[in-house]
C-alpha cells in the first residue's frame, strides 16, 4: 500500500524552471576480472565430499541460515546441501536469518525469502521462523549475546553466507558467516543488542562475538559465497567449525579483489536506477559510491556532487534504507517506502542517516533536471553524469558525452554506442536504456 506522504505532488520554484535540455549520453562497458562458477551443483558437490565423514550427522535435526540478500546461485547451493545432508539421514530445515529485516517479524522474513524463490515447496524442508532469542554467550564487557530459539534447539546449525565487504565498517572480517552468526542468528534483539557498540567498533565487536558464539554452538560445517564482480558466484567453500576464524578473512580478501566500481573518478551527477535491500545492506553499497550511512571512515568512490534516485527494487519489499545518502530522489519512491520496515532497520542498525529522505521531485525528469541545476556547474551541456541500474551491475553504464570524452583515461572502459538522448514517458518517467 503506497504511503500519503506528499499527496498532492511537491511544487516550488527552481531558477528557470525544469524545461531544459539535457545532454546526451553515451554507452560505456566497463571490464573487470571474471572468474565463475560454471557448474555451481558441481562445485556445491565437491566442497560437500571435502568435508569429515558425515556419519555423525544421522538423525540430527539441523537448522540452515539464510539472510536477506539476494546471491547469485543461492537456490542451487541450499539444494545440494539439503540433499547432502538428507544422504547423510539428517533432517535439515531452514531458518531465516536477518536481524531485524522483514519489519522484524517472523512473517516477514518468510515473505523476503518467498520473494528469492525460497519456500518449503522449493527446498522441500520445513522453514521455521521466530523473532524468539535465547541468551547464549556474553561479550567481555557483559553484553548478552543471543542467538534464535529454534536454531538453538536444534542439534546443529549450518551457516550460509556470502562474504563481501560490509556497507558500514572496514575490517578484517566484515560481512560473511561470523556475522551471520551473530547480527542475522541474533534476530531483532540480538542485532539491536550488538549494533549498539557502534559500527566505528565493528571491526573487531564481530570477531569477538563469532568466537565466544562459535565456543557454544555446534555447526558441523559452514558455506561461504563469494561473488564476482557481476553478481556471479565465483567461489564456494564449505568449512568445518574448527576453521571459520582463520578461513573468513582470507576469503573476505577475495572478495575485495572482485568488486565493481565506477572507473570515472569525477562525476558530477549519479543517477540510480534503483536501490534495495537485495542490492546491498544500505541500499546502494558505498563500496561502489563510497558514502556510508554509518560515517565510517574507510570508504573510497568517486567524487560525486550530487546523486540522484529513482525507485526501489521490488525485492526490497519497501524498506529503502540508504535513500539517505541521495541527495534528490522522486515523489514515487518515497511513496512506495514502507517507513515501519525501513525505520526498524535503521533504528536496529543505528544508522539514522540512511533513512532519511532527501529533496523529493514528481517525476525522474525533474529530479535530473533538479540536481544538474543544483550541482556547482555552469553549463548543463558539459555536465559530467553517469547512469546506472544500480550498484551491483555496473558492467553496462551510461555516461555523459564530457565523460565519454575521456575514456581513453580508463583502460578498462570502452564507448559502444553512439550520443543518445535521454528518453521519458509522458509521465515524466526515465525510460531504460
Amino acid at each position: 500500500m503506497r504511503n500519503k506522504l506528499f499527496e498532492g505532488g511537491v511544487s516550488f520554484v527552481l531558477d528557470g524552471g525544469f524545461h531544459c535540455g539535457l545532454p546526451k549520453m553515451v554507452k560505456v562497458q566497463q571490464s573487470f576480472k571474471r572468474q565463475k562458477l560454471d557448474d555451481i551443483p558441481a562445485k556445491m558437490r565437491e566442497e560437500l565430499e571435502n568435508l569429515s565423514d558425515g556419519s555423525s550427522l544421522k538423525g540430527q535435526r539441523l537448522a540452515i541460515t539464510v539472510g536477506s540478500r539476494g546471491i547469485s546461485g543461492l537456490i542451487p547451493v541450499l539444494q545440494e546441501t539439503i540433499a547432502y545432508l538428507h544422504a547423510q539421514e539428517a533432517e535439515p530445515f531452514i531458518v531465516p536469518s536477518m536481524g531485524s529485516h522483514g519489519s522484524a517479524n517472523a512473517e516477514g522474513q518468510v515473505a523476503i525469502l518467498a520473494s528469492y524463490g525460497i519456500t518449503e515447496a522449493s527446498m522441500k524442508v520445513p522453514i521455521r521462523s521466530s523473532m524468539d532469542v535465547v541468551h547464549v554467550a556474553t561479550m567481555p564487557d557483559g553484553i548478552p549475546l543471543y542467538l534464535d530459539k529454534i536454531a538453538m534447539e536444534a542439534d546443529g546449525i549450518i551457516l550460509c553466507n556470502k562474504i563481501k565487504p560490509h556497507a558500514d565498517f572496514k575490517g578484517g572480517v566484515e560481512s560473511g558467516l561470523l556475522k551471520m552468526l551473530c547480527i542475522g542468528l541474533g534476530n531483532h534483539l540480538g542485532a539491536s543488542s550488538l549494533h549498539r557498540y557502534g559500527f566505528h567498533q565493528f571491526h573487531w565487536v564481530i570477531p569477538e562475538a563469532g568466537e565466544r558464539l562459535l565456543q557454544k554452538v555446534n555447526i558441523p560445517f559452514a558455506i561461504g559465497l563469494i561473488e564476482n564482480a557481476y553478481d556471479e558466484l565465483m567461489d564456494i567453500v564449505a568449512v568445518e567449525q574448527a576453521h571459520i576464524l582463520d578461513a573468513e578473512p582470507r576469503y573476505l580478501a577475495q572478495a575485495k579483489q572482485n568488486i565493481a566500481q565506477i572507473l570515472f573518478p569525477d562525476i558530477d551527477v549519479l543517477i540510480i536506477q534503483e536501490i534495495g535491500k537485495n542490492i546491498s545492506g544500505e541500499g546502494m553499497d558505498p563500496n561502489v559510491t563510497g558514502r556510508p550511512g554509518s560515517g565510517v571512515a574507510g570508504f573510497h568512490g568517486p567524487s560525486i556532487r550530487s546523486t540522484v534516485v529513482l525507485a526501489l527494487t521490488k525485492a526490497t519489499h519497501g524498506n529503502g534504507v540508504g535513500i539517505g545518502m541521495a541527495d534528490v530522489t522522486t515523489l514515487g519512491l518515497v511513496q512506495s517506502l514502507d517507513l515501519s520496515a525501513m525505520y526498524t532497520n535503521a533504528a536496529t542498525a543505528g544508522t539514522l542517516a540512511t533513512a532519511k529522505i532527501p529533496m523529493v521531485m514528481n517525476t525522474d525528469r525533474e529530479a535530473i533536471v533538479f540536481a544538474l541545476k543544483t550541482a556547482p556547474i555552469h553549463d548543463i551541456q558539459t555536465a559530467k553524469i553517469v547512469w546506472i541500474k544500480n550498484t551491483l551491475e555496473l558492467d553496462t553504464i551510461m555516461v555523459s558525452t564530457s565523460l565519454a570524452n575521456e575514456i581513453d583515461d580508463i583502460s578498462a572502459a570502452k564507448c559502444v554506442s553512439d550520443p543518445l538522448e535521454f528518453r521519458f514517458d509522458a509521465q515524466g518517467k526515465l525510460m531504460p536504456w
